[in-house]
C-alpha cells in the first residue's frame, strides 16, 4: 500500500492510496468507527427554564463536537460504560450556567480540562428570556463511532481512479486534525491485527 497526499487544509485532507479496494474500504471503517473522540455522554440539568425540553437540551449539547486529547485519556471500560460512573481517565465534566435574556452558545461550557472545550463555541444551544435559566453539568465520554455516530470523528470516502488507484478524501468535524485521525486509524488497525494474531 502506498499514500500519497493530493490535498489538504484545515479540516480536509485529500490523498491517492495505492493498493487493493478492500483496504481502502477498511480505512475509512477504522476513521468513521474506531477512531476514539469525546463526546457528551451525561446531562445533568439542575435548571432548565427554557422554551426546550430536557431531553431537546441534552441532545443539542451532545451534538456539540470537542476537541479530543488521545493522549491524555483512554476509553472506558464496560464497567464504567455499564454504571454510568466513569474515572477521570475517560471523561471530563463541563458546566454551563445561564441567565437570560440571552443565546446560550457552546462557548458557555466551562470545561475542567482547557484540552476539552467545544470545537465551535458559536453553535446555539439555546435562547432564554428574561428571567429564564439553564443550568446544566455535562460529562464528556472518550468513545467510538461504532458505539454511537458522535464519537465519530469525521466523513471519509474514496473512488476508483485508475487500476489499484484511488482517490481518498477525509473531512474531520474538528475533534482531531485530519493527520492525527489518519494515525489513530492506522493505530486502531494495528491493535486489531495483534488482537487477531494472538487468538490464532
Amino acid at each position: 500500500m502506498k499514500l500519497t497526499k493530493t490535498a489538504g487544509k484545515g479540516n480536509k485532507l485529500d490523498f491517492e492510496l495505492q493498493g487493493q479496494d478492500w483496504y481502502a474500504n477498511t480505512i475509512r471503517r477504522l476513521i468513521l468507527n474506531e477512531v476514539p473522540t469525546m463526546a457528551v455522554e451525561l446531562v445533568e440539568i439542575a435548571a432548565n427554564d427554557s422554551i426546550l425540553y430536557d431531553e431537546m437540551v441534552a441532545h443539542r449539547l451532545g451534538l456539540i463536537p470537542l476537541t479530543t486529547d488521545l493522549k491524555g485519556y483512554n476509553l472506558p471500560t464496560a464497567e464504567e460504560m455499564e454504571s454510568g460512573e466513569f474515572l477521570a481517565q475517560s471523561s471530563c465534566q463541563l458546566s454551563l450556567e445561564a441567565k437570560g435574556p440571552c443565546i446560550v452558545y457552546a462557548k458557555d461550557l466551562k470545561s475542567k480540562d482547557p484540552k476539552v472545550k467545544p470545537v465551535y463555541p458559536d453553535m446555539p444551544i439555546a435562547k432564554l428570556l428574561e428571567g429564564q435559566e439553564l443550568k446544566v453539568i455535562v460529562t464528556a465520554v472518550l468513545g467510538q463511532g461504532k458505539d454511537h455516530t458522535k464519537w465519530s470523528p469525521g466523513h471519509a470516502h474514496f473512488k476508483k481512479v485508475e487500476d489499484g488507484k484511488y482517490a481518498f478524501s477525509l473531512e474531520s468535524w474538528g475533534q482531531l486534525k485530519p493527520n492525527d485521525i489518519m494515525e489513530s486509524a492506522i493505530e486502531q488497525y494495528n491493535k486489531q491485527l495483534k488482537e487477531f494474531e494472538s487468538l490464532l
